[in-house]
């Protein structure tokens, strides 16, 4: 843990093709990464356009791997791993404890 087996280049490279799809709001690193990744980050994207926001819709949309548009065709949706309690302790020791405010 801490640590990439990526080189700075890779990863400016991998951030690059996010930035290229338009996947990105906000880039930077993460414990593992130093100052020559964001350097590697900064220089991959600097000649990439920013991501166009889109128009705001009153429909309800969801991202995980893709996004996901909310309607009134669709009876139940699961959302999130932070909505399992093997996925989040936090969320686990809420729904234990019954603060379900807290938990949303």
């Amino acid at each position: 843990m801490g640590g990439y087996d990526e080189t700075p280049e890779m990863f400016g490279e991998s951030v690059r093709q996010f930035a290229i799809e338009g996947l990105l709001n906000m880039v930077g690193g993460c414990c593992g990464t130093g100052p020559a990744f964001i350097k590697a980050v900064k220089d991959a994207i600097s000649n990439v356009p920013r991501r166009t926001v889109p128009e705001k819709s009153n429909m309800t949309m969801l991202s995980g791997l893709t996004e996901f548009f909310y309607s009134d065709i669709i009876r139940f949706v699961n959302v999130g791993e932070r909505c399992n309690i093997s996925g989040s302790i936090q969320f686990k020791k809420l729904i234990q404890k019954g603060d379900y405010e807290a938990a949303v």
